[in-house]
């Protein structure tokens, strides 16, 4: 296991990304958190409808064929009173758009020029902020091209933490 400041990586997924030519994505686990984490668990598990100690999953979702199909994502909607912005605000800190930690792109897509890559919209306009990049998803024309990782998807290989400081914090020094 790996952890960086907001997620926590198996060691099996930096395996898999050594043969990313492209774009993939790896579904990612939400560990939802805050200020009393047994009553905001059962908070989270009541709002996804059943009993079981499931937690929110995002990622790629794949058909029969192992192909990407869609993807796992929850109803952020149904937690918006009930979410924290930070840490220790007494209510469940969950993410409200596709993470970018679930995603992993080869770096050379972003040296050579797009012509070759007809499904990458024009990164100059990203740049120029003429594009709003809300996910990886947001700067591709074409999403069929995201693989999945991770067994197609089924297994997580990342868990997002969300760890952060309040914004009333000082740091001591």
């Amino acid at each position: 296991m790996f952890a960086d400041d907001s997620n926590m990586h198996s060691m099996e997924l930096f395996d898999e990304i050594q043969t990313v030519k492209g774009i993939r994505a790896v579904s990612v686990g939400i560990l939802a958190h805050g200020g009393d984490s047994d009553e905001e668990l059962n908070v989270v598990q009541k709002m996804m409808g059943n009993n079981e100690s499931r937690l929110p999953i995002q990622g790629p979702a794949c058909n029969t064929s192992e192909q990407l199909a869609g993807w796992h994502t929850f109803d952020s909607l149904s937690y918006a009173r009930k979410s924290a912005k930070f840490i220790g605000d007494k209510a469940v800190v969950l993410p409200t758009k596709m993470e970018w930690a679930g995603f992993v792109l080869n770096s050379i897509l972003l040296w050579e020029e797009t012509k070759d890559k007809p499904w990458v919209k024009d990164l100059r306009s990203v740049v120029m902020g003429e594009v709003d990049v809300e996910s990886p998803l947001s700067m591709l024309k074409d999403s069929s091209v995201v693989e999945p990782l991770g067994s197609c998807g089924r297994k997580v290989m990342l868990w997002w933490l969300r760890v952060e400081a309040r914004a009333d914090s000082k740091l001591m020094v």
